[in-house]
């Protein structure tokens, strides 16, 4: 019980990662002084743009004040407007496996037939919506926003400092702090757009605020299903005059997507599946949730508790609170024996866009009567950070590599923030990309998608950015470790490493093998994804309960580190090991490049040895004196169990096969910081390397 006190402590001191959505101050509702028609910088659409000579525009009428309204719930009319309908969902409130009474849900394996939906209960979903200052007879474009785990829709827009030009790219937002920065600021960014002339509809996602139902971790049959029908809703509005928005014949109109962390995860789903969306900026999220938090059949056992503790209280899919109570245990390592049934990983293989991939490769449909599925072509622009330790460089890749594959303008930038852990000692870093910067290329991208903005506006934003530090990226046309024909054409290095590594009981907690020393007088960038092949994980803890921790590690000046914080786990049983988790890094004269190998670590334990100092001094800074756990009691407490689970900790392993880093010469890429020009004004040095 004492034990589960300390976990709640610690975990809410972290509790940032869900507020993606915070409290906020209220928007002004002359925030848009200027209305987008009126404006025709920054290479924005003529209001006669594409109309047939002769035709006549409309004229516009008097300015319409802003105003915002949430959503009615099923006790209660909030949003005083006659006619104005609620947003409900017939996706159920939640479903059981054959054998499993869920609240007599229907069952989970009939998703996707036309029964499954016709014959459950609906589900009322709650959302906010923030109409701009316009001019009468003036069609706006719509942002669809949702929020991170643990937070719900955005209720007021923040207040935003001074900007001369509100249609400027560069106009500033909230700056943020401590962690997860950058979500917040993704959500201050709302603001600006709904200056700029945007309609924001943010809405809580099952589970979550006054939204009914089980939180399915963005279930591509039950949160997807619900913001379909938040899409409805917005359709149904616009047809009826409550909303100035063009419809189409068809119900289509003008359509983006945007939010970060779980707010990223809604994105990638629904634009595969619904063509109303025209664009989506999917910052911070997954491509496999499985992957994510189960990965190589390994358990991410920190960020597992954090997550379940943020979700305490909620309505929870069975599955997801049994596994919450499991990952109380200090030392599951293998999600076979979190999950000894196999139920929790058959429902998190439906949450992601790695989910559409599995059915393209088995050619089955995603509703069944349908043709097998095949992902549309998607404009999207994709953030990661690549010091996430949740949701990693890795996922970013894999949504990249895939939407790519159908047709898309798709886009990505790493930069140094994200999801961070201080029992890494991690700390915030830039949101940009070099000198690509993050807020300036979303309202870039969002104006020429959304707004029909030059196509030279995005310029700006390279196809790949890969973030080195908090000053460097480098651009490229391709990502590094992707492919043996990219990596012929860009240089590469495409050695194969042997490594051969042993964690045994009494070796100490973590290990370093070199296989690579950077040339002197060398300069090198290390970036993209690193392959391993003739692969192997060998237990030796009793029982078979035990995983491989690898990551890469970077020798410089005597001191050890683990590069960007990056690392995954390997269960012995789990086979297809093909890479590790992909990096950015500035590689110099002398430098070792390795594979780290832990016995235990913060990211997948969350009470290890290695964790328990930090723990502690968080602890005794968190807990007022006089009000909580005295020190000493702390202490009296935590010295023995530091000792016990050094006794206990017997996660022994063997590791070996090869690796191949995908390591560069920097003047073979577009190597810049922010001391230098923009991307317009230099030469690409990546073009000596052209891609075919």
């Amino acid at each position: 019980m004492l034990r589960n006190y300390f976990l709640a402590v610690v975990l809410l001191a972290l509790a940032g990662c869900g507020g993606d959505s915070g409290p906020a101050q209220t928007a002004d509702d002359t925030l848009n002084r200027n209305s987008p028609t009126d404006n025709n910088e920054n290479g924005l659409q003529d209001p006669d743009a594409g109309m047939e000579e002769g035709a006549e525009m409309p004229a516009l009428g008097e300015m319409r004040a802003g105003r915002s309204f949430e959503t009615d719930q099923r006790d209660s009319d909030r949003d005083g407007i006659a006619g104005l309908d609620p947003i409900i969902s017939d996706a159920p409130p939640t479903c059981a496996r054959p054998g499993f009474n869920f609240d007599d849900g229907p069952d989970c394996t009939s998703a996707g037939t036309n029964t499954y939906y016709e014959e459950s209960g609906d589900t009322w979903i709650d959302a906010q919506v923030f109409i701009p200052p316009h001019r009468e007879g003036e069609q706006l474009p719509v942002i669809l926003h949702s929020h991170g785990w643990g937070g719900s829709k955005k209720s007021e827009l923040d207040e935003l400092p001074d900007c001369e030009n509100p249609q400027a790219y560069d106009c500033p937002i909230a700056e943020g702090g401590g962690l997860l920065a950058m979500f917040g600021q993704l959500d201050s960014l709302l603001s600006d757009l709904y200056r700029k002339g945007y309609i924001i509809v943010s809405f809580s996602q099952r589970g979550w605020g006054a939204s009914e139902g089980d939180v399915m971790v963005m279930n591509s049959y039950h949160e997807t299903r619900d913001a379909q029908a938040v899409i409805d809703w917005i359709a149904r509005q616009a047809s009826q005059g409550h909303l100035p928005i063009a419809l189409d014949e068809a119900g289509d109109f003008t359509l983006g997507l945007m939010g970060g962390s779980y707010g990223g995860g809604f994105q990638l789903a629904l634009a595969a599946i619904d063509e109303r969306v025209d664009t989506i900026v999917p910052v911070g999220t997954w491509h496999s949730l499985e992957q994510a938090i189960l990965p190589n059949g390994g358990v991410k056992g920190g960020w597992g508790n954090l997550l379940c503790l943020l979700s305490t209280g909620r309505p929870r899919h069975p599955f997801l609170a049994n596994a919450c109570g499991a990952l109380t245990a200090p030392f599951i390592r293998q999600a076979d024996i979190l999950n000894p049934s196999g139920n929790l990983l058959e429902f998190v293989r439906q949450n992601g866009l790695s989910f559409f991939a599995d059915l393209q490769l088995a050619e089955q449909p995603y509703l069944a009567g349908e043709k097998p599925f095949e992902l549309r072509p998607v404009d999207a622009f994709l953030i990661q950070g690549t010091r996430d330790v949740l949701f990693n460089a890795q996922a970013a890749f894999d949504n990249y590599r895939y939407l790519r594959m159908a047709g898309g303008d798709v886009r990505l930038m790493t930069n140094q923030s994200g999801h961070m852990n201080p029992l890494a000692n991690q700390v915030d870093g830039a949101t940009s990309c070099g000198n690509v910067d993050m807020f300036d290329s979303i309202r870039r991208w969002l104006d020429v998608k959304l707004r029909g903005a030059d196509e030279d506006v995005l310029e700006e934003i390279p196809r790949l950015c890969l973030s080195l530090d908090d000053d460097r990226g480098v651009i490229l046309d391709a990502i590094p470790g992707e492919s043996s024909s990219t990596d012929l054409q860009m240089n590469v290095d495409r050695a194969w490493r042997p490594f051969d590594i042993r964690i045994g009981n009494l070796r100490g907690p973590q290990k370093c093998e070199v296989v690579y020393e950077v040339p002197s007088d060398t300069t090198q960038v290390l970036a993209g994804i690193p392959r391993l092949r003739d692969f192997s994980v060998q237990g030796g803890i009793v029982g078979g309960g035990g995983a491989a921790y690898l990551g890469l590690c970077l020798q410089r000046g005597g001191q050890t580190l683990l590069i960007d914080d990056m690392l995954t786990t390997f269960a012995p049983q789990f086979r297809s090991f093909s890479e590790l988790v992909g990096v950015g890094e500035v590689l110099k004269a002398g430098d070792k490049v390795g594979i780290m190998a832990f016995k235990a670590q913060e990211q997948m334990n969350f009470l290890t040895t290695a964790t328990l100092g930090q723990v502690s001094e968080l602890l005794l800074d968190t807990i007022v004196p006089g009000q909580g756990l005295e020190e000493t009691l702390l202490g009296d407490v935590l010295d023995p169990l530091q000792s016990l689970l050094s006794a206990v900790n017997t996660n022994a392993y063997t590791v070996r096969g090869e690796i191949r880093l995908p390591i560069f010469a920097a003047e073979a890429a577009s190597y810049r910081t922010g001391a230098e020009p923009p991307f317009s004004e230099q030469v690409d040095r990546f073009n000596q390397f052209p891609l075919q």
